[in-house]
């Protein structure tokens, strides 16, 4: 199974080579056909053969144009720096009005006295228009660096994030094994492999942004097994998740915060047994996770985010700004965190 998965596309980033493909191939064309046919109804020529003509020859020497350059340019690429391979899109537009230049009259009037008047129109027109499509690239450039300078950002906070997180379960859990070292030294021997497969596991796994829900889920149960050895027949838990859902991509050691909370708060200061149960739906347009426990209710007012919370809530907040939620339930039958992700 692949544990990697691709961050969501970031919105403001551009395809360079899609964006050029439209502005060649349909746009730039287009823009031209419709100039020239406004020359060509001023001079009263416009004729239906004519405009297939203009059609024909314009968009016939745009898509040649395209083609022959992406050909040039791959059969070139190995011989080119790499600086100059990535400005090679400058060339593109010169290249497509030396092929119209070459191929002589774009549109044969039949008129002579007015032919002259239209022969390198278009070539006058693409000219004019290469300063421009040059300018809005270059502004296109500009912007998917400003966003790529964000990602890049977005990407240390994360990380930053899970350095945070690593050690905030890392010392709850040395806390745990210290508590057993004199009462039973052979359980906190065993409670310490356990910590070290976590820690193998958590390193793994917060070298990627996404993961499979397959791996969360399994991060988290490594977890629950070293409490439920803590808390021997204190704690019980289970994890409802249909396999259909266990390849979908969410942000890696995004629950095990949740669930350090819900032992804190949920188990731990009861002396009765208490049950952890991780439940995931997948709804219309999103995928709800469910962290329950059966601790005391509480006030939701009253309630003071510790550390858990908030690198959930951070988290949640870097990958998908609005587009996901977050939120505290509490009832006479325990407290859930649910979490909605876009899918």
């Amino acid at each position: 199974m692949n544990s990697a998965h691709t961050i969501p596309s970031q919105t403001g980033l551009y395809n360079k080579r899609q964006t050029q493909a439209w502005i060649f191939l349909l746009i730039w064309p287009g823009l031209n056909i419709l100039l020239l046919s406004s020359v060509l109804l001023l001079l009263d020529q416009f004729t239906f053969p004519l405009f297939a003509q203009v059609v024909v020859k314009i968009w016939g020497g745009f898509c040649v144009g395209y083609l022959l350059f992406n050909l040039l340019e791959w059969v070139c690429a190995p011989f080119l720096s790499a600086s100059f391979r990535h400005n090679t899109w400058l060339l593109r537009p010169f290249s497509i009005i030396l092929l119209y230049a070459l191929m002589g009259p774009i549109v044969t009037l039949p008129n002579a006295n007015t032919a002259s008047q239209v022969t390198f129109l278009p070539v006058i027109i693409m000219l004019l228009e290469a300063f421009v499509y040059i300018a809005v690239m270059l502004m296109l450039k500009q912007q998917a660096y400003h966003f790529q300078s964000q990602l890049q950002a977005q990407k240390a906070e994360l990380q930053m994030l899970k350095m945070q997180s690593n050690p905030h379960f890392l010392f709850n859990t040395l806390n745990l094994i210290a508590s057993e070292v004199t009462q039973d030294p052979h359980k906190a021997k065993v409670l310490i492999y356990d910590l070290s497969d976590l820690l193998r596991h958590t390193i793994q796994l917060a070298q990627h942004q996404f993961i499979a829900l397959e791996q969360e889920l399994k991060l988290v149960e490594l977890y629950l097994v070293l409490q439920q050895k803590r808390f021997s027949d204190r704690l019980t838990f289970d994890l409802d998740c249909p396999s259909e859902l266990d390849q979908l991509p969410v942000p890696s050691l995004l629950l095990l915060p949740l669930v350090e909370n819900a032992i804190k708060y949920g188990i731990a200061p009861y002396a009765h047994a208490g049950h952890i149960s991780i439940i995931v739906e997948a709804q219309a347009h999103s995928l709800m996770i469910e962290v329950q426990d059966t601790g005391a209710p509480f006030e939701h007012t009253r309630v003071i985010p510790g550390e858990g919370l908030r690198i959930t809530q951070e988290t949640l907040t870097l990958h998908y700004q609005n587009s996901a939620t977050f939120k505290l339930v509490s009832s006479d039958e325990g407290t859930s965190a649910f979490i909605q992700l876009p899918r």
